[in-house]
């Protein structure tokens, strides 16, 4: 990424005062936007206590955790947050048909949100017991619209990077090839820095999120202490909570960079 980059290509404008304290509107928040730990996601060699620890190393002032297809329980997040004194901010990494979304502000896992495949029944009908009906995999629209309902946002995680992990091939050749990927269609923003992701990668990413009027998000997606921190978000204010955030990220109020930068 070549420099920092504001996650909105609108100006800024500070919300009503009276949203929350003072505070929030005379200091600025940096945090990393996308980590796992071993608390929830099997391919995290990252303890929640190494990940605090980490996060203050880094000069962070708070992550969010974004497990795969869990959510931390309020109390979990609380009690880190106490015992380490740095934020922490709950989210998850969704799996869908699409690839895998980044959402904040929603609670309900994916578990409870597949759709009974039964063609014949009305939405207002009432679902069997999950257990005994076959199942429609979990669509980015689907995610999309569960997201809406609560007024949370959804971002697209590293969304070029499956073309080399699966093998697909050569990244899209042009960018009209990269806007035309549906799930693009079903999110608020999209990852323009994965410190996991090529410079091509991102650079791709960057480019469909201005065409395509997309957040410009990013985060370290760390695994190991040592990642944490490699992609820092800006606020500009102080975060209290994860509606907060929500607010802060669709008003495109934060700037990205790495942290070398």
């Amino acid at each position: 990424m070549p420099g920092p980059v504001r996650g909105s290509n609108a100006a800024h404008m500070a919300g009503p005062l009276q949203n929350s304290g003072w505070d929030r509107y005379f200091m600025s928040m940096h945090l990393d936007l996308h980590i796992h730990t071993t608390a929830y996601s099997r391919c995290s060699k990252l303890t929640p206590d190494a990940m605090a620890i980490a996060a203050k190393r880094a000069g962070l002032d708070g992550v969010c955790v974004t497990e795969h297809n869990r959510i931390w329980k309020e109390r979990e997040a609380r009690a880190l947050e106490d015992k380490h004194g740095i934020a922490i901010f709950r989210g998850m990494e969704v799996t869908t048909t699409g690839g895998d979304i980044i959402v904040f502000g929603l609670e309900e896992e994916p578990r409870q949100m597949w759709i009974p495949a039964m063609p014949n029944v009305k939405a207002d009908a009432g679902w069997p017991h999950i257990s005994e009906q076959p199942l429609y995999p979990l669509t980015p629209m689907l995610l999309k619209a569960k997201v809406d309902a609560v007024r949370g946002v959804a971002i697209a995680a590293h969304p070029f990077r499956r073309f080399r992990v699966f093998g697909v091939g050569e990244l899209p050749v042009s960018l009209a090839e990269a806007t035309s990927r549906t799930t693009l269609a079903h999110v608020h923003g999209i990852e323009v820095h994965n410190s996991m992701d090529t410079s091509q990668e991102n650079d791709l990413a960057l480019k469909v999120a201005d065409a395509m009027g997309l957040l410009k998000c990013g985060g370290s997606d760390a695994h190991t202490d040592t990642a944490v921190g490699a992609c820092v978000t800006r606020f500009d204010e102080w975060i209290h909570d994860e509606r907060e955030l929500v607010e802060a990220i669709l008003g495109g109020r934060f700037i990205i960079s790495s942290m070398s930068q």
